[in-house]
């Protein structure tokens, strides 16, 4: 769903999201990480507008907790995005 939202601002290249839990498995928080297009660095204003986006077009729920640049995204031979890759980290 965030993929729908944060993809259309022309300044970000690729997106992934992830739920993070408490070491005790009692809560979680969504954590977005971006990999920008060429040459764009990720600000705290484009940050404050992908926030808005999100709130406004899915809810203040689906606000991730931490948004992240990234050089990459890990995808695997299919083309798929490579969750193996991410449960590790």
């Amino acid at each position: 769903m965030h993929v729908v939202v944060v993809e259309s601002f022309k300044e970000i290249q690729d997106s992934l999201c992830v739920a993070q839990k408490s070491h005790d498995g009692s809560d979680e928080r969504v954590i977005l990480f971006l990999k920008m297009a060429p040459g764009i660095q990720l600000s705290a204003e484009l940050i404050k507008q992908i926030q808005m986006s999100i709130r406004k077009e899915l809810s203040a729920r689906h606000v991730p907790a931490v948004i992240l640049q990234t050089t990459d995204i890990p995808v695997c031979f299919r083309i798929w995005i490579c969750i193996f890759c991410v449960y590790a980290v």
